[in-house]
């Protein structure tokens, strides 16, 4: 059992050598690759993304912060989802049928839509406090 365990461990540290060896070349694109986006994400997008959570909390009403607040989350989601294209386009083997999409747009057009949907959620949420206000108040 012993010898089956070394041996396998020797291939497995020849196998993670020869991974290291075969991708040194691209040390560079590996650096841009895996660095950048996150780093883009967690020093720019996120810090502004807890501002404005802090800033809806602080100064909305009640009907609308849950609507903002999930906004907010999701737009952080969706810019870092698509920085990961957008940032260096075609960076990985393309998938069959959307490798020559415009990311720029559809990312977009995502957010177009979901704010639209944050908007409505508000103006519902907005009414319904209103209408539970006024059966709420005595009748005279």
């Amino acid at each position: 059992m012993r010898t089956t365990r070394a041996i396998l461990s020797l291939l497995g540290l020849a196998a993670l050598v020869w991974g290291g060896w075969m991708a040194y070349p691209m040390a560079k694109d590996i650096y841009q690759w895996f660095i950048g986006p996150p780093l883009l994400d967690d020093a720019i997008v996120l810090p502004i993304a807890g501002l404005l959570s802090l800033a809806v909390a602080r100064f909305t009403s009640t009907a609308w912060r849950w609507p903002l607040h999930f906004g907010i989350a999701a737009t952080a989601v969706i810019a870092y989802l698509a920085v990961t294209e957008i940032w260096r386009p075609y960076g990985f083997p393309p998938k069959p049928g959307l490798h020559d999409r415009d990311y720029v747009t559809g990312t977009l057009i995502t957010l177009a839509v979901l704010w639209a949907v944050v908007l409505l959620a508000g103006l519902l949420r907005t009414r319904w406090n209103r209408r539970i206000q006024r059966d709420q108040m005595p009748s005279r």
